[in-house]
């Protein structure tokens, strides 16, 4: 009897069909949905301005440097680095727009981003999700960044000096192409340096570096 009851269950186990893990895209499509629904219930929503600019983290600022880039290969992500000086902070917004039908690009650490996770409406209804990183704890990038605006500061004041020969680009070129939409704040102004001027260049590259460095590790 025991072997039989033995042979029955090992021939039943045999004939169970292979477990069927369904990732068809409706299935994808239903569990973003489903994400997405509960993001909207537990992240707050918030008013912002017509573009990334407008963002509380940055009218605030004083000192420091601001890289926004929305050229990330995904549609509709973009990824905002903040450095604020007076603050010793570093701000990552990381987010996308949603727009209708849109899939879910954003990379999220469920449940610990709902925490830190915003919806951000515009003045016309647009809506973007935005997850926020602060960091506060990196005492040798802080230093380094503020030896990186000493000396921008520094350079933009001798270049304004009259004794100093004006940048000028070369005629019928536009401005070195560089992927970089970025802003140094000093006293509460943009800080204005050549779009030709290579050292300014060089200098800018090396904040945007820093600046990831800080979240990228």
């Amino acid at each position: 009897m025991a072997t039989c009851l033995a042979l029955w269950v090992s021939t039943a186990l045999h004939a169970q069909a292979p477990v069927q893990f369904n990732n068809s895209p409706q299935a994808l499509k239903q569990y973003e949905a489903s994400t997405m629904d509960g993001l909207r219930e537990r992240c707050p929503s918030k008013k912002a301005g017509a573009d990334l600019w407008t963002r509380d983290e940055l009218q605030g600022m004083r000192n420091g440097y601001v890289l926004v880039n929305e050229r990330l290969p995904e549609a509709g992500r973009y990824t905002v680095f903040v450095f604020d000086q007076d603050k010793r902070s570093f701000t990552l917004m990381d987010g996308q727009g949603l727009e209708r039908n849109a899939r879910l690009h954003l990379k999220l650490a469920l449940p610990r981003d709902y925490g830190r996770c915003r919806i951000m409406r515009s003045p016309t209804g647009a809506e973007r999700l935005e997850v926020v990183h602060i960091e506060r704890n990196s005492i040798a990038d802080t230093q380094a960044m503020g030896r990186l605006l000493a000396e921008a500061t520094e350079m933009a004041q001798q270049l304004a000096l009259p004794s100093t020969p004006p940048v000028l680009c070369a005629e019928g070129t536009a401005p070195k192409p560089l992927a970089l939409n970025d802003r140094i704040m000093v006293q509460g102004k943009v800080l204005v340096l050549p779009a030709c001027h290579e050292p300014a260049l060089a200098l800018r590259e090396r904040l945007d570096k820093l600046v990831r460095k800080v979240f990228e590790r």
